[in-house]
């Protein structure tokens, strides 16, 4: 069954079980639409931080005319092509020259997930016989999880369940085996568990997934509530939901563990979503605020629409990653140079000298074993001498 005659079953959602919570009592958006005003029309405008972007802008999602964009931290767009159309949801790994994304495979017409690694893309699941969509990379940067579909004649229409692809290995391994949907999947900031909505009667619920012991967690449930799009932030989960059971605007949630609390610039009137967060206070999202969907750039205090960016299309789908200047290899204390000082505190923290720490362990690492060990220090003293 071919993706082009399914655009009337693409939105398709089978009953699956699902556990039921207390709905948290979350601060409300009913005075958001005013706040708005008085967040974008006062001030200086909010300025987006210098780092690499990614989002998709399509007409209509049935439509299948999605085009995948990045943008450099010089502000140069440039679209992602191959022999794909209706690209999105992208995806940064470990740098911003690696990235992943979903689209249409034009030769097999299934969806696949795609590997985009400094400037050669790679279908990663080319041909599987499956719907791969929903791809976010682990924080390490090695991982991709996913949705992985299949049609399910006993519930006339598509099956969804998660899976990880090693990028290393080139391996898959599925995370979960059952009925109905479970999509839009995302690494909790240490890996160990994954975060994704759970449908069931076409109503999603936000649940966390143990990776190594297989446990779930219902996160957010509300009934005749649909929420979904999780996505985290350090210690901080991030979702989309509807106000309320007859008012269906989305509205973005934030849930630091025991309160859910809406963003300042949700409203009943119109939606939210797709949250990208920017360090502490940032987030780029999308919002029908001035009719289609467009990208904003909230900094904490002020919205602002990136105009630059927008389009009489729907922008959805940011991804982003932060600029930042060059690390030095071998700069233990990080104070920008190698030098004496670096081997010194590496020594001192190799024998185990007390109160001896190291400034930027990340620079340590340099024979390439994961271990910081005497290999180090070995490397350390041949940089000194170069």
């Amino acid at each position: 069954m071919k993706i082009t005659d399914l655009k009337k079953r693409i939105g398709a959602l089978a009953a699956a079980a699902a556990v039921m919570c207390t709905v948290p009592v979350y601060a409300g958006a009913e005075e958001n639409a005013a706040l708005y005003e008085e967040l974008s029309g006062q001030g200086e405008r909010a300025e987006l931080p210098e780092g690499w972007l990614l989002w998709h802008s399509y007409s209509d999602y049935s439509a299948l005319d999605s085009r995948l964009y990045l943008r450099s931290p010089e502000g140069t767009a440039a679209e992602i092509t191959g022999n794909f159309i209706h690209a999105m949801n992208g995806s940064f790994g470990s740098d911003p020259g690696t990235f992943t994304f979903m689209a249409i495979d034009e030769a097999a017409d299934e969806w696949d997930i795609f590997l985009y690694r400094d400037g050669v893309i790679t279908n990663l699941t080319e041909r599987s016989g499956y719907r791969n969509e929903d791809p976010k990379f682990s924080p390490d940067g090695k991982t991709i999880v996913f949705k992985r579909g299949h049609w399910d004649r006993n519930i006339d229409g598509f099956s969804y369940d998660l899976a990880m692809f090693d990028t290393e290995t080139m391996e898959i391994t599925m995370l979960t085996d059952a009925p109905g949907e479970e999509a839009m999947p995302c690494f909790s900031d240490d890996g160990e568990y994954v975060y994704y909505a759970g449908y069931s009667e076409g109503r999603g619920s936000i649940y966390r997934l143990g990776i190594s012991s297989g446990s779930r967690e219902t996160i957010f449930s509300e009934e005749n509530v649909n929420a979904y799009y999780p996505i985290v932030c350090g210690d901080d989960l991030y979702f989309t939901k509807w106000y309320s059971a007859d008012d269906h605007s989305d509205q973005l949630m934030k849930w630091d563990g025991e309160t859910l609390t809406a963003m300042p610039f949700d409203s009943e009137s119109y939606d939210c979503s797709d949250a990208c967060p920017i360090g502490v206070e940032g987030m780029i999202f999308s919002s029908t605020m001035e009719g289609g969907y467009d990208l904003y750039y909230y900094d904490g205090s002020t919205v602002s629409a990136l105009t630059e960016l927008n389009t009489g299309s729907n922008e959805l789908g940011a991804a982003f990653f932060p600029y930042a200047e060059e690390s030095v290899r071998g700069d233990v204390n990080a104070d920008g140079a190698l030098g004496s000082a670096d081997l010194v505190l590496l020594h001192r923290w190799l024998l185990g000298v007390p109160e001896t720490e190291l400034t930027a362990p990340e620079n340590a690492e340099l024979s390439g074993d994961g271990v910081i060990d005497a290999y180090d220090l070995c490397f350390l003293r041949r940089l000194f001498a170069e």
